[in-house]
C-alpha cells in the first residue's frame, strides 16, 4: 500500500472542491480537472501551504435571444 494519498472533498454549501496532497499542501477549486491537475503536479505545488491552482479561462456562453 502506498503512503501517497490524495483527498478531494466537497466543500458543503458551495460548488467548490477541497484537495489535499500527501505532502500536506491544500487548495480549493470549482473545476475538478483543475484540482486534480494541481494534485498530480506534486512536487510542483506549494508544499504544506495553501497555494491556489490557476483559474481556468472564462468560458462565454451565448444567451438565446
Amino acid at each position: 500500500m502506498s503512503d501517497r494519498v490524495f483527498r478531494v472533498e466537497w466543500v458543503p454549501g458551495s460548488d467548490r472542491l477541497a484537495g489535499r496532497c500527501h505532502c500536506g499542501a491544500r487548495t480549493e477549486a470549482e473545476d475538478p480537472v483543475v484540482l486534480w491537475e494541481w494534485l498530480l503536479a506534486h512536487p510542483d505545488h506549494p508544499s504544506g501551504g495553501s497555494g491556489a491552482p490557476p483559474r481556468p479561462p472564462m468560458r462565454l456562453v451565448p444567451v438565446p435571444a
